[in-house]
């Protein structure tokens, strides 16, 4: 049995979101995942003890890369970005970790299995953010090759013309995997690039699949459906989040990324037998 560990993170903003989270990896009473953990990066005392109730580890974590001395005093949740090349090291013993941001909805168990499975054939099992109906803005694009450019200089930006641009927001990595030096090896040189005022764990990961020629399985946009680039349609007859395209195809993850958290949010609650499912209570491990 492959022993896998789920990670998330989140502040006191984000407890609603991860609430949600946790109950759609409650909803089936045997789980892919062996363990579930989360980084406490500004909870209340209640939320606190709450987390430690669901989860088998709750860590506050520290700060594992040379970001500015401002920045982590004015961004204290940033650490939520910069603990993701280190999880194996917070969390030995696992052989798989998966990574979930608080903002996703988990809908089908059978998504978890293709990123376990993923990971163990060919280390990293990650969602390319791209699909027909995804709205590709200039100003979404501007932004990543900003961020390549200012952690890679133009020779960075270039690389994005011809390879595919994966969503960190949700990930699987062996333990063995070379990804994780090469990801950290990355994200420093970025960071030092920038004075460490510019912390993105993505555009670091992109950057040390494309130029270390890292072995990927890359999975399509259903298993990590980025809601600002497209909204899902609703079936009403399957009860499920599908693509927003004819015949559409079931979502297997959702995510409230960018402005779509606090917009979503609001519809999800109002509609909650069409939306989060509500937490079974059920939890992981021993």
């Amino acid at each position: 049995m492959v022993r896998t560990l789920a990670v998330t993170a989140a502040n006191e903003a984000f407890v609603p979101l991860l609430r949600g989270l946790i109950g759609s990896l409650n909803q089936w009473a045997a789980s892919p995942v062996t363990d579930l953990a989360c980084f406490d990066l500004g909870l209340a005392a209640a939320s606190r003890d709450w987390v430690a109730s669901e989860t088998r580890h709750a860590v506050k974590p520290g700060w594992d890369l040379p970001v500015h001395q401002g920045t982590r005093k004015s961004r204290p949740e940033l650490r939520g970005l910069t603990v993701r090349p280190y999880l194996r090291d917070y969390f030995p013993g696992y052989d798989v970790y998966l990574w979930l941001d608080a903002d996703l909805w988990v809908q089908q168990k059978t998504a978890l299995d293709v990123y376990i499975r993923g990971a163990s054939a060919k280390g990293l099992a990650i969602a390319a953010q791209s699909h027909p109906a995804y709205l590709h803005q200039h100003g979404f694009v501007r932004q990543r090759v900003s961020h390549l450019e200012s952690y890679y200089g133009p020779e960075g930006a270039r690389l994005l013309g011809t390879r595919p641009y994966f969503n960190a927001g949700v990930f699987a990595l062996r333990s063995s995997a070379p990804h994780w030096e090469a990801w950290a090896r990355s994200f420093r040189t970025g960071l030092d690039r920038t004075g460490g005022r510019l912390v993105n764990d993505q555009t670091a990961i992109n950057h040390a699949v494309w130029t270390c020629r890292l072995p990927v399985t890359a999975l399509d946009a259903r298993f990590n459906w980025c809601y600002h680039l497209a909204a899902p349609h609703y079936h009403g007859n399957r009860a499920r989040f599908v693509e927003p395209v004819e015949r559409g195809r079931t979502i297997g993850i959702v995510h409230l990324t960018a402005h779509t958290k606090r917009e979503a949010s609001l519809r999800f609650k109002s509609k909650p037998n069409r939306t989060w499912p509500r937490s079974t209570g059920k939890r992981r491990g021993p």
